[in-house]
């Protein structure tokens, strides 16, 4: 039975086989006709197509045809050099004549790329050629006198007044500012003529206000006679230019006065009051000639701390620690109250007297002998600091410049009349020079003295100290 299916399915197999092998030779048979059939027909009609082409008559266009062109990149344009190189911010040294007589030849001397990169001094070499014994020398000319160094603006305008004093032949104390209107030009001192500086606070400005006044042979005058703010308010007129300096008296943040104040007669404690009742600037010639204060410098510090400490032990009992130290920094509390105080100040000044104006925060001083007592003094420059920077004023860094410099000073809170105030003079001209668009200089320091706005972005943060 197996067999028999196995004989009879061999028929169809072989059927099957056939179908196949026919299939597969006519599909091969068929490809080869359709590819030897195709390539004469597209042979023929590529020829056709050309003969048509030949055939076909030219019309000349009106059109020219486009050349293509090669497209080269212009060279960017060069920015312009920017010097907003304000050398009183750069790290530096502080060269003070060894004479004490001759402090009016102190100047700054920043670290330039100059300096960096000149030829080292024989003594530095390794190695050594011999005992090395160092000596207080002159400062080389190169240094002294180096392009990057900021001018000596009191020398030129002390210089100057006197001569002008000279020619009109009048005391200073009996000279106006009519006196030298024929003179407000000479000898490169034009944009100083007219000019109105404003300072918001305490006794150390108002003793560099004294002794800038007394190097142009003048006095401070304190105008408020009433014995609760004797001094709340100080002007200083130098006539040979027209320059009047103005400082106003702040006692601090505290918003009242505590039973516990230290000075009996002082009533009027918070400086919203002060402004109001004592200051009044709008009330005094404090607009220069673009009919506002040509710069104003502001701090708050000293009278803060002597507050805090004072409090400390007014409020506590003997024993709570910290607040009863005097040697301490500042607790998280008075930070908030500080802050929230000298953000209304910086506003209040903004308000008052416009965005625009130039305003810088006066970096804070510290006591003559230094150290853990002014932690204080340190943490409210932070504070002030960045305030100033929110509010889009820029930092005047003198006392950092004579920081620990104990022996400059005349009693242990006030730097005295010398080095330091001829150094104060010195950068508040620089800053009155720049906001007077002065244009001093020329090229090489263009354009930082083209006016407080050529500038002012750069500088306008908070000093990186």
């Amino acid at each position: 039975m197996a067999v028999a299916t196995t004989l009879s399915s061999r028929p169809a197999l072989r059927i099957g086989t056939c179908m196949a092998v026919g299939l597969f030779f006519l599909v091969t048979l068929c490809t080869f006709f359709s590819d030897n059939v195709t390539s004469p027909v597209q042979f023929t009609h590529q020829k056709a197509q050309q003969y048509y082409d030949s055939s076909q008559p030219s019309v000349a266009s009106f059109v020219p045809t486009p050349i293509p062109q090669s497209t080269t990149t212009p060279e960017p344009t060069p920015e312009a050099a920017r010097n907003c190189e304000d050398p009183y911010r750069r790290p530096g040294y502080l060269h003070i004549p060894t004479d004490k007589k001759a402090y009016r030849d102190t100047q700054w001397i920043p670290f330039t790329e100059s300096f960096l990169n000149s030829e080292p001094p024989e003594y530095a070499a390794y190695p050594p050629t011999h005992e090395l014994v160092f000596n207080d020398t002159a400062v080389e000319p190169e240094f002294l006198n180096a392009d990057g160094n900021p001018q000596q603006w009191m020398r030129m305008a002390v210089v100057e007044s006197r001569r002008r004093y000279k020619e009109v032949n009048i005391p200073p104390l009996n000279a106006t500012a009519e006196d030298f209107v024929d003179m407000k030009e000479t000898n490169g001192l034009g944009w100083l003529w007219g000019r109105r500086v404003v300072m918001f606070g305490d006794s150390v400005d108002r003793y560099m206000t004294q002794f800038f006044c007394e190097e142009f042979g003048g006095k401070i005058n304190l105008p408020i006679q009433d014995v609760t703010a004797r001094q709340a308010k100080g002007l200083c007129e130098v006539p040979a230019f027209n320059l009047t300096l103005i400082y106003y008296h702040s006692a601090g943040s505290f918003t009242y006065r505590p039973d516990w104040w230290w000075i009996e007669n002082m009533k009027d404690v918070a400086w919203e009051e002060r402004w109001d009742k004592f200051w009044k600037p709008h009330e005094t010639p404090i607009n220069g000639p673009a009919g506002r204060p040509d710069l104003i410098l502001w701090q708050n510090g000293l009278w803060d701390q002597k507050a805090f400490q004072l409090s400390g032990k007014a409020m506590h009992n003997e024993g709570e620690k910290p607040m009863i130290l005097n040697h301490r920094k500042m607790v998280w509390e008075e930070v908030r109250f500080v802050t929230a105080r000298i953000k209304k100040i910086a506003q209040r000044l903004n308000d008052e007297f416009g965005k625009d104006v130039p305003i810088m925060f006066r970096a804070l001083t510290v006591h003559k002998e230094s150290g853990m007592q002014d932690a204080i003094m340190m943490e409210m420059d932070r504070l002030g600091r960045a305030v100033a920077e929110q509010a889009g004023h820029e930092m005047f860094e003198w006392s950092k410049l004579i920081h620990l410099l104990g022996d400059l000073y005349q009693d242990g809170l006030h730097p005295g009349k010398g080095p330091a105030s001829w150094l104060w003079g010195n950068m508040m001209l620089e800053s009155l020079a720049r906001s007077a668009g002065s244009k001093v200089g020329g090229e090489a320091r263009a354009p930082y003295f083209d006016g407080w706005d050529a500038c002012h972005k750069e500088l306008s943060g908070w000093g990186g100290r």
